[in-house]
């Protein structure tokens, strides 16, 4: 049985946070919840002489923390795609790759020009996903038009 990915694009997480609500979910989940540990893993509560159901829901925890990066991560490729596609651009959002480090979300856009990477600060991102101001789509949408050079299709239609 071989598993296809649905999602639209590819989703790539360097790191992710987990949230002071991710980890209270994970301790408030049933123990039929938590994930299973490899050996590995159950050799390294031993050494740190944590129990085993604690280390499980820190794991549980960084999973959703992951999951909703990846929620996140999907709603702004979505955005992006409408973006594109309001520009009249041909183009689609094949890559989101979220880089904490550098401090922002890099787009990856396969246009009729070849494979364009837009790269969109996590403060912006996050204010067009927690704060849907027109002004923030604005700015989406310039920075988007900028990297596709299409600065001239700005306009609303």
């Amino acid at each position: 049985m071989s598993l296809r990915n649905t999602e639209p694009f590819e989703i790539w997480l360097s790191d992710f946070a987990t949230s002071v609500d991710d980890y209270s979910r994970a301790q408030r989940a049933p123990k039929t919840e938590l994930p299973k540990l490899r050996p590995d893993q159950k050799a390294l509560v031993r050494r740190l002489g944590v129990r085993g159901e604690e280390y499980a829901r820190g794991l549980l925890a960084e999973n959703y923390g992951r999951d909703r990066q990846k929620a996140r991560a999907r709603q702004l490729g979505e955005g992006v795609q409408d973006i594109v596609t309001a520009l009249a651009k041909s183009g689609r959002v094949v890559r989101l790759a979220y880089e904490k480090q550098r401090g922002r979300w890099v787009v990856r856009v396969e246009s009729s020009g070849g494979p364009v990477d837009i790269a969109i600060p996590a403060e912006l991102a996050n204010d067009y996903l927690d704060y849907v101001f027109p002004g923030t789509r604005n700015q989406l949408k310039e920075r988007v038009a900028e990297a596709l050079g299409a600065v001239g299709a700005l306009a609303e239609r």
